[in-house]
């Protein structure tokens, strides 16, 4: 089953076997998702790939799918509706994408397909988390129209720089 974004983007379930792919675009992104991803320094072989995909796709939480995205037929990362909270119909994203897939524009396209991706769920807003430094994703998020609601100060350490998380919500 898979999700055809654009021409050139498409997503696919994440699953178990995607584990050498994902090790691969991990290491050869490790600088860039490193300063953003705390769980990139812990994803250094096949099994902790492996343990990576498992946790998320068996995370158990309400709504969760995760997925692998497809850029030019290369796997280039990952995106997901990391939950649907149905007590306040918010379903929060997450992604990731290789260096060399940033700046294509791909990221954008799948969140304009957010939904019809999320339509038969209780979704009605999307929820973007992002650290206070990651400036591409806070891009992706007000492009989306979403405004901040809510920051999370001293939310964790990247390279030895404790960041905020801000949090942008959008209606659907």
């Amino acid at each position: 089953m898979h999700i055809q974004i654009a021409e050139h983007i498409k997503l696919a379930r994440l699953v178990e076997s995607d584990a050498a792919d994902i090790l691969k675009i991990v290491n050869l992104s490790r600088e860039s998702l490193g300063a953003f991803f705390p769980w990139v320094e812990g994803v250094n072989n096949i099994e902790s790939a492996k343990k990576y995909i498992l946790d998320r796709v068996n995370s158990g939480l309400n709504g969760s799918r995760w997925f692998k995205i497809y850029y030019k037929g290369n796997l280039s990362g990952v995106f997901a509706v990391k939950s649907i909270c149905p007590e306040l119909n918010i379903a929060e994203l997450g992604y990731w994408l290789s260096s060399d897939a940033q700046g294509n524009g791909i990221i954008s396209q799948v969140i304009a397909r957010v939904p019809s991706i999320l339509k038969n769920t209780s979704a009605k807003i999307i929820e973007f988390r992002c650290l206070e430094q990651n400036e591409a994703s806070i891009k992706i998020a007000l492009k989306s129209g979403a405004s901040l609601v809510g920051t999370i100060p001293n939310f964790v350490s990247v390279n030895n720089t404790i960041q905020q998380l801000n949090i942008y919500q959008v209606t659907l």
